[in-house]
């Protein structure tokens, strides 16, 4: 697991580093310019100040070897020196100047006589052909810069155990808003759910609890609709397991056979109610808490809603119901929603209909393309739902008043979650006819299926009664 407060150390450190070379840099740069300016003034100097002397009195010709050293001066003598030419005659000379001139040119200029750099500095004294040059080893300068560059960052290199300590220390308190804020998280249950107070925290912070107090209510919500789901179901199946049981009691002690074969079917229907309630719910709880991990798949809506119909022809002809689907020809019908999760919702929305339309009533099951839409209508010819329990009827185990039809409340509901899980849009309307109603269902295209379709879709028709 990677450190926030190690990478924090190294990159500071690192800029820490980079910005003491760079001082080094320059405070090396700006020292050379010193020492030069003030070395070259000091050449210029003695310069003019042996000018003076030579001319006011000549000086002898030398033709041996240069003066030697005093044994009470400076060891930095031999590393300064000065030549007076005369018509290219070497008329005296200081130090450890060579015999040759130690420059052709007057003014400032960098030389190498052997091995040594000189920095010269060549002066006219008036005279005719008469130059003095005054010369110092380059030696001396370097020495000086690296003497005051060192000195200078001497106090910067002593300081950094104590700058890496003061960063730490800048980093852990830093830090210290994170570790309050995991100390108060980890000290709560899964029931204590109340968001974090974030009024006394860093403004980077922020964020971050703000997202957790988001996740922590929806965490609540969820944690609700579990509870709820949990109730809702165990009062549900309560129900229709106590008349289970007392038919079967029934069968049990009856010595009737009529009466006994009589309980018996309504054991039967009671099992098959329990257990399409028990489908129903267990279908419900994996929609719960799925995820939209089925966000790529795609689906044919002509098919999936064709195999319903056929399906359901049994149900609608058991009622003599006029039970028909209209598909575009050549139209797949392509959408976002995986194949089970699309089974299942066309196929809730055709139970209904068909348990709610009276006999010799009519269904009608409808799939168009649009321009960026696939439309998925279901008709039917019932009593249809008053306008104020429209969005009631998508809760969960929700049933209109005086319904005497078998149903534990929970088709539409599965319905509402499927959308929601894939983005799709569901309204209730009446049926066209006034008499009924009609649900729209309305899918986004994929981006595969994208291309429009004009002009009137050609349609075939699968009737049954």
């Amino acid at each position: 697991m990677r450190s926030i407060r190690r990478r924090l150390l190294l990159s500071l450190s690192l800029v820490w580093t980079v910005i003491w070379i760079a001082i080094a840099l320059i405070a090396w740069n700006r020292s050379g310019h010193e020492v030069g300016e003030l070395m070259d003034a000091q050449l210029a100097q003695t310069a003019h100040f042996l000018r003076q002397i030579t001319l006011a009195g000549d000086l002898p010709s030398i033709a041996g070897a240069p003066q030697t050293l005093s044994p009470i001066g400076h060891p930095y003598e031999s590393m300064i020196s000065f030549q007076l030419w005369r018509e290219d005659v070497l008329i005296g000379s200081f130090g450890a100047a060579p015999q040759e001139p130690l420059a052709r040119q007057s003014g400032f200029s960098d030389q190498t006589l052997g091995p040594t750099q000189w920095r010269v500095f060549g002066f006219p004294t008036g005279r005719s052909g008469e130059v003095i040059y005054v010369a110092q080893n380059d030696g001396i300068r370097r020495e000086l810069i690296e003497y005051l560059t060192l000195h200078a960052l001497q106090p910067i290199l002593w300081s950094l155990p104590l700058t890496v300590f003061l960063i730490w220390l800048a980093v852990a308190d830093g830090l210290r808003p994170l570790s309050r804020l995991a100390r108060a998280i980890g000290h709560r249950s899964a029931e204590q759910l109340a968001p974090i107070d974030a009024r006394r925290v860093p403004a980077e912070i922020g964020p971050l609890i703000h997202a957790l107090n988001g996740l922590m209510a929806r965490l609540e919500q969820a944690l609700d609709a579990e509870r709820h789901f949990a109730a809702d179901a165990s009062h549900e199946l309560r129900t229709p397991f106590a008349i289970i049981r007392t038919h079967a009691q029934i069968a049990q002690r009856s010595r009737d056979p009529e009466e006994r074969a009589e309980a018996l079917g309504k054991l039967i229907r009671g099992v098959d109610r329990a257990t399409h309630l028990i489908a129903q719910l267990l279908i419900l709880s994996r929609l719960q808490s799925r995820a939209r991990d089925t966000a790529h798949e795609t689906c044919s809506l002509v098919k999936t809603a064709q195999q319903a119909v056929a399906d359901k022809q049994g149900a609608a002809r058991a009622k003599s119901i006029e039970f028909g689907c209209k598909t575009p020809e050549g139209e797949p019908g392509l959408v976002g929603v995986s194949p089970g999760a699309l089974s299942i919702l066309v196929g809730n929305l055709l139970d209904n209909a068909i348990k709610y339309t009276p006999a010799g009533g009519r269904v009608a099951v409808t799939v168009s393309a649009r321009r960026e839409h696939v439309l998925l209508r279901v008709e039917d010819s019932g009593r249809g739902i008053p306008n104020e329990n429209r969005m009631r009827v998508f809760d969960r185990f929700y049933r209109l008043p005086g319904q005497a039809e078998a149903g534990a409340g929970l088709g539409l509901a599965i319905v509402r979650r499927i959308c929601e899980l894939h983005g799709v849009g569901i309204e209730l309307l009446d049926a066209e006819d006034g008499q009924g109603l009609l649900v729209e269902v309305g899918f986004r295209k994929p981006a595969t299926d994208s291309v429009p379709h004009h002009g009137r879709d050609r349609s075939h028709q699968t009737n049954g009664r």
